[in-house]
């Protein structure tokens, strides 16, 4: 069994504010170590295990489920467990590459948008742009959401209050 990436990260956190801030020298090295701390809070909030990781561990799994399911009538009574059909997700490049192509889409309605401002109703223009500034105003708040506190105070003075 493996341990979540958000469980593994708040170890490495702690390994660092317990062992390794207490025994450096100067506030300069403490800054950088807080400077990792920060990093990994960071990493924590925006990252997750890949889907591959997972499909692996499913496939792992069915596996073992269909060899258990096989052996049934040898298991009268035994807690099998049901083989799981593996989703086909796309992996972490591919989501990426997506939302980079839909961002460029929407980069090109902008554009549009600007180029053809004066022939449209002010309506439509005014309706485009409460779409794209939702957009917009989602991806900001999940920038946000997603992002570590700022610890540039902790940083620059080399040690956490």
């Amino acid at each position: 069994m493996n341990n979540s990436l958000p469980r593994l990260i708040d170890g490495m956190i702690a390994t660092l504010r317990r062992e390794v801030l207490p025994n450096l020298e100067g506030e300069f090295a403490r800054g950088q170590a807080i400077g990792i701390i920060y990093m990994l809070n960071s990493i924590q909030r925006r990252a997750s295990w890949s889907n591959r990781f997972f499909q692996e561990q499913l496939i792992a799994f069915s596996k073992a489920s269909k060899e258990l399911q096989a052996m049934a009538g040898e298991l009268p009574g035994a807690p099998l467990p049901g083989v799981t059909n593996i989703p086909d997700l796309p992996d972490e490049g591919a989501l990426e590459a997506r939302r980079n192509a839909g961002d460029e889409q929407l980069c090109h309605m902008i554009d549009w948008l600007a180029e053809r401002r004066d022939s449209l109703p002010a309506g439509v223009v005014a309706q485009v742009e409460t779409i794209l500034d939702n957009y917009l105003n989602r991806q900001l708040k999940w920038d946000i959401e997603t992002s570590a506190k700022p610890m540039f105070t902790e940083i620059s003075r080399g040690r956490e209050d």
